[in-house]
């Protein structure tokens, strides 16, 4: 009886234009998954209401812990002895770095810097 009356709605939606049927076909989809979403909630707030343990680290790759991080922030700061090093290779590269000189006198000139006459507005 009740598969009759399914493979009548299917044959009678078969006769109506495109749009129908895929106005359709969006509902069952819409209401598919709101019903999976409604069945999650569910069972979710359900596992927090019992108190149990819900684990989010399974779901974090070990690179992204923070465990994992601190110990490599300790292992990096063990490795430099201090900043004053740094600091004086940067003085030394600081000294030897002479900046380009900036044409100070521009003169105005018929031409441009590609020869081209100049317009003026």
């Amino acid at each position: 009886m009740v598969l009759q009356k399914a493979q009548n709605a299917v044959n009678s939606l078969k006769e109506k234009p495109q749009e129908d049927r895929k106005a359709v076909a969006g509902g069952i989809a819409i209401t598919v998954v709101a019903l999976l979403l409604v069945g999650w909630t569910f069972l979710f707030f359900k596992k927090v209401r019992s108190g149990a343990e819900l684990d989010f680290s399974s779901a974090i790759p070990e690179e992204f812990q923070f465990s994992s991080v601190e110990d490599a922030q300790k292992s990096l700061l063990e490795g430099y002895t201090g900043f004053d090093e740094l600091r004086t290779v940067r003085d030394q590269l600081l000294e030897q770095y002479t900046p380009a000189p900036v044409q100070a006198d521009y003169q105005q000139s018929e031409t441009d810097q590609f020869g081209r006459p100049t317009t003026s507005d």
